[in-house]
């Protein structure tokens, strides 16, 4: 029975997220979610009902939160988004948007406890994205599947760090509104 439902949860994740929208108007957004502004990144990301936005940081390396439960002190969460944003990355990180993102992806999925599940590379004009799914079993806590994704602009050297993630026995139902956020995510390419 475990096997028949993990072979169900890699097939459920195979499925590609598709790429994110740039420079476009926000429309109506599907039933069930409201379009969350992304203020200091100039971008928005569709937020479910009854969910819970959060920013952190200083202009130039804000942080959102998107998530099902209110993040307390502690600053964690069980299911949801968070987007990190990094502006002039190579001044930041030593190395360019693009490259530090592949850095970054290579070592993702991997380790104890962990599986990975999907990772893809893909170039969309100045955008870079790679992503990763794994997951991720430590023995002290409750499994959990994890979707990476590090889209890095080129032509601005800014960098997006984006993870959805949600218990695993939560996953298939909290992935349906993850994927729609993800693929929805609109960006200025400008910036």
């Amino acid at each position: 029975m475990v096997r028949f439902l993990l072979v169900g949860l890699v097939l459920l994740l195979a499925r590609p997220v598709a790429a994110q929208r740039y420079n476009v108007k926000l429309v109506a957004p599907p039933a069930g979610f409201t379009w969350q502004p992304l203020p200091e990144s100039k971008a928005a990301a569709l937020l479910p009902a009854g969910w819970y936005y959060k920013a952190e940081g200083q202009k130039g390396g804000t942080t959102y939160y998107l998530t099902q439960e209110e993040i307390g002190e502690s600053g964690e969460f069980q299911t949801g988004l968070s987007l990190q944003v990094v502006r002039k990355a190579k001044a930041k990180t030593g190395r360019p948007a693009a490259e530090y993102a592949e850095l970054l992806m290579m070592r993702t999925g991997f380790g104890p406890g962990k599986q990975l599940l999907e990772k893809s590379s893909v170039a969309d004009g100045p955008f870079y994205k790679r992503t990763v799914r794994y997951r991720d079993a430590p023995p002290e806590a409750e499994p959990r599947v994890v979707y990476q994704m590090a889209l890095a602009n080129a032509k601005t050297d800014t960098l997006y760090l984006l993870t959805f993630e949600s218990p695993e026995k939560e996953w298939p139902d909290a992935w349906k509104l993850g994927e729609a956020m993800v693929r929805e995510l609109v960006l200025d390419s400008r910036l």
